[in-house]
């Protein structure tokens, strides 16, 4: 590895004409990069946009990661707009009001945009979240992620006891004798699921099934730990119900889905499995604002003129405004007339952004496994500011080439 390395940096040597820098000129040029791709954000962002917010904890420091969703020359975009701790004074705390404060300093400072300027609010359903879309005023888009998760987390339940069954069995198959064994009859490694994701348990009773024809059931210690008959039709409806939530999960990973992608796959849900209606149905007890987002799927889905009074009074800061052709004039018939205000009475409203919308909140969980690899293990002392200048250019890298880099040096 070491020589592997050396090799590595020979090449890099022969072929780099940069000269050394120190780490104060690095530092500078960072900070210069950066603020020209703020500019660059700052004049591409319109008026109306909304954002994606997440928290993080690392070590001892909280971090709140901010990313804008706008439209611009009809494509949408998703900018990292900060990346910073959320702690910074003594009298600061984790409520909603700190993310208030924060969001409303950060959108002045650096963008030259009012907190009033942002439509709506997308994140995880917890109750700081729901505070702070109440405080400013706008919907909260529930990430549709985290509500699945929950509807899954409350449909094990009721197979708790099998898989604490199963879980036991994958532990002794991983012992060192019965894992060697089995090696020998399958290349297929046992699987114990963790706690706080559901998938590890999908993936634990889908490992159990391909390799429960190589395990040795003659042996009285792993007889004793098998499934009953009665638990192992459980699991493989279990596993049947469980490959469709996975399916519809990593669905909801992709890029470029709309709410009404995330409403006709959770309403297949429900209609597999009624208990996810808890957590997934429309009007869930879990939804801040049931009626923005039942009102986002209809526009979406061509159903605009089927909004309901309260529904197109939640869209009205979406409303695009249509410039009139038709101008009245003074010799223009009765009919004519008429046939004008008929035209304009039949014309369906449109409305800008509701395409752009994210129905998860998945770009902020994705950037902090980003967070996460740039920190590693031996990069701990990195300063938080620096971190969030590293993430930054990282993740807003269409902003920015070498031809800025030189206008900042």
């Amino acid at each position: 590895m070491t020589a592997r390395r050396y090799n590595v940096n020979i090449v890099l040597f022969l072929y780099t004409t940069l000269a050394p820098i120190s780490v104060e000129t690095l530092h500078a040029a960072m900070e210069g990069v950066t603020l020209a791709v703020e500019a660059k954000i700052k004049e591409e962002m319109p008026d109306q946009f909304g954002i994606t917010i997440d928290g993080w904890s690392h070590a001892s420091e909280h971090f709140l990661a901010v990313f804008a969703c706008y439209e611009c020359a009809g494509t949408s975009h998703f900018p990292l707009l900060a990346m910073a701790p959320l702690i910074n004074e003594s009298d600061d705390d984790h409520g909603a009001r700190t993310h208030l404060a924060f969001l409303s300093t950060m959108l002045e400072r650096d963008y030259g945009k009012s907190l009033r300027n942002c439509l709506f609010v997308v994140a995880d359903n917890c109750a700081v979240n729901r505070l702070l879309a109440t405080l400013m005023g706008v919907p909260l888009v529930g990430c549709a992620s985290h509500r699945l998760n929950l509807a899954v987390q409350d449909y094990l339940r009721d197979y708790e006891d099998d898989l604490i069954v199963l879980q036991t069995l994958m532990r002794k198959m991983k012992t060192l004798n019965y894992a060697a064994a089995l090696r020998f009859k399958t290349p297929l490694r046992p699987i114990i699921r963790q706690d706080t994701r559901w998938g590890s348990t999908y993936a634990m009773v889908e490992r159990y099934f391909r390799i429960s024809e190589y395990l040795p059931v003659e042996d009285d210690d792993v007889a004793e730990l098998l499934p009953s008959p009665r638990a192992i039709k459980r699991l493989r409806g279990l596993l049947v119900d469980l490959s469709r939530v996975q399916n519809v999960s990593k669905a909801l990973q992709s890029d470029n889905i709309t709410m009404l992608d995330a409403r006709v796959w959770l309403d297949g849900l429900i209609d597999v499995e009624p208990s996810f209606h808890q957590y997934l149905e429309p009007r869930a007890d879990i939804v801040h604002t049931p009626d923005f987002e039942i009102a986002c799927t209809k526009v979406l889905a061509g159903d605009a003129a089927k909004l309901t009074r309260a529904q197109r009074l939640l869209l009205q800061p979406f409303e695009k405004q249509e410039c009139e052709s038709e101008e009245e004039s003074e010799g223009e018939s009765f009919v004519a007339q008429l046939q004008r205000k008929r035209k304009r009475a039949q014309r369906v409203q449109t409305y800008a952004l509701l395409a752009a919308i994210p129905p998860t909140s998945n770009i902020v969980e994705r950037f902090f496994s980003l967070a996460r690899i740039a920190y590693g293990h031996e990069r701990h002392r990195i300063a938080p500011y620096t971190l969030e200048k590293i993430l930054f250019l990282r993740v807003n890298k269409r902003l920015w080439d070498i031809h800025t880099v030189n206008e900042c040096l």
